[in-house]
């Protein structure tokens, strides 16, 4: 088992690591693509967006109709 440096930033690893230990880079092969990256954050924004419109969406009461003041009935009822 012998030490590596990292290419990303140079922090020696075990060369069976599979990630840095430091910046989590792969030591073998390519990163994913970041498609998949993006696809989670879709993902998360989808669920969370409904779920900030459900926990922050205030109803209005509804005020009661408004009944006509003796005044204005006598107005209605003089036409």
């Amino acid at each position: 088992m012998a030490l590596e440096p990292c290419r990303v930033c140079g922090t020696l690893n075990s060369t069976e690591s599979e990630i840095c230990l430091s910046c989590e880079f792969p030591t073998k092969g390519r990163r994913r693509p970041a498609i998949f990256q993006w696809a989670a954050v879709g993902v998360v924004m989808i669920l969370a967006i409904p779920l900030f419109m459900v926990l922050f969406h205030q109803v209005k009461p509804k005020s009661p109709p408004q009944l006509p003041t003796s005044s204005s009935a006598q107005r209605i009822l003089n036409r």
